[in-house]
């Protein structure tokens, strides 16, 4: 009977940009939705983001799910060129990269990249973060974020917003003053977590120079960020 291969689901359409959150009835196949419900576990999606994400690329819509995984998939391309850090698989609006500091017990540096919905304020944050049981790296790393932030007021702006605790560093992600393309945009992330990751290793490598100088950070920062977009 053909009413026992149909199958009535309930699909709720998550909030793209703008889009309202609407619940729809649909009848469909049950053998469809086994490969629905596969494709979307191999995607890490719910069945209803997948559906949603199907039928947007069917009537030509981009979804903020499909941006946010373009964005990241250049993001991922860019820092490959980058031997010290490793880019981990991205969720739909989150991504994960790590690096390490080339000292001491070598302590690992996680990178938690997030991207807020389109209509929000800012663009998203970065929350970079480090475990280590070594009391004088652990307060090495704080000074290092400090300095940093320092550096940020100065030659980028005033209005970030940072927040530092131990061995924790949150920076909002600012939108570009002016319209930039995902490709742009995804370069300026890439960069601006290189730049960090390479500065922070520039300063532990220093550490323990006779004649090293945080004005040698300095210099070196705004060499990084000269003429380069704002986020």
């Amino acid at each position: 009977m053909l009413d026992k291969l149909l199958k009535r689901v309930t699909i709720l359409l998550k909030k793209e940009g703008e889009m309202a959150k609407t619940v729809y009835s649909l009848v469909l196949d049950d053998e469809v939705m086994k490969l629905v419900d596969k494709a979307a576990r191999r995607g890490g999606l719910s069945r209803s983001a997948y559906i949603n994400q199907a039928l947007a690329e069917n009537v030509g819509y981009e979804t903020a799910l499909k941006k946010n995984a373009d964005l990241f998939r250049c993001v991922e391309d860019l820092l490959a060129r980058h031997d010290n850090l490793h880019f981990f698989t991205a969720s739909s609006s989150a991504a994960t990269v790590t690096g390490s500091i080339s000292y001491r017990y070598k302590p690992t540096m996680k990178y938690l990249v997030e991207i807020y919905p389109y209509e929000h304020e800012y663009l998203g944050e970065l929350k970079v973060s480090s475990r280590t049981g070594n009391e004088f790296v652990r307060r090495a790393i704080d000074e290092f974020f400090r300095l940093w932030a320092a550096l940020e007021r100065r030659y980028v702006s005033e209005n970030i917003p940072c927040a530092i605790e131990e061995n924790r560093m949150r920076r909002v992600f600012l939108r570009p003053r002016a319209e930039i393309g995902p490709t742009a945009l995804a370069s300026a992330i890439a960069h601006y977590i290189g730049a960090f990751d390479a500065l922070i290793n520039e300063y532990f490598v220093n550490l323990d120079s006779d004649g090293f100088s945080v004005k040698e950070i300095e210099y070196a920062f705004r060499k990084e960020f000269y003429g380069k977009p704002v986020i």
